[in-house]
């Protein structure tokens, strides 16, 4: 059926409008788009050194570290024994094992952004994946550790590898491992015309001679 040309014009007039009616609306009510889970990618066992010395570092050693000059309601967070300490009100900044009596956790999760730590002041957020390590650390107890140039290495479980995997030392287990885990499988071994070259490049920066590659 053939819809005469002021009847298209008159459609096209609406729907333009329609169209511009729901992009407001979308200004006014912006869809909330779904969040990724921040726990659906915490490790089964946080440790301090490498998941929690960062934040607090980041975010929380300014006022509630080992400076005192700058230290605010003395509270230190970079000791544990201060951090479990109570303090004037009888609350304790941590509480291992228990989130919901953590001052801590209940700062960084406030709704007011004036009691919400960090503060407003300090420029600094904190995303939701920190704030679920840091409740997962203290659900587990809450465990500090000394920097890690103080504490002596030992030596580590070599991890096993799926049969057939071209694991011939301690360091392919390892990345075999990771790789195995994440689903990747490992690329061919290089040919020793390429082990070659790319020794040659790393030491020398020349390509390797024909006598080299023989």
């Amino acid at each position: 059926m053939d819809i005469p040309g002021s009847h298209l014009g008159f459609l096209r007039g609406r729907v333009l409008i329609g169209l511009g009616v729901l992009g407001a609306l979308a200004l006014i009510f912006p869809i909330a788009s779904p969040t990724p889970d921040a726990g659906a990618d915490l490790p089964d066992e946080v440790d301090f050194n490498y998941h929690i010395r960062p934040i607090l570092s980041n975010n929380c050693f300014l006022c509630h570290g080992p400076d005192a000059s700058t230290r605010k309601a003395d509270l230190r967070l970079d000791l544990r024994e201060d951090a479990l300490a109570r303090g004037e009100g009888g609350g304790r900044a941590i509480v291992p094992g228990n989130t919901r009596r953590s001052l801590l956790v209940q700062r960084i999760t406030a709704e007011d952004p004036e009691v919400r730590m960090p503060t407003k002041e300090s420029k600094k957020t904190l995303d939701p994946r920190e704030i679920a390590l840091l409740k997962r650390w203290i659900k587990q107890g809450a465990e500090y550790k000394e920097h890690w140039s103080f504490i002596p290495p030992g030596k580590s479980n070599v991890p096993d590898v799926p049969a057939g995997w071209p694991a011939t030392g301690a360091i392919d287990r390892f990345i075999g491992a990771r790789l195995s885990g994440a689903g990747l499988k490992p690329a061919p071994p290089a040919s020793r015309e390429a082990l070659i070259r790319r020794l040659s490049y790393v030491l020398t920066g020349l390509p390797p001679s024909p006598e080299e590659v023989r």
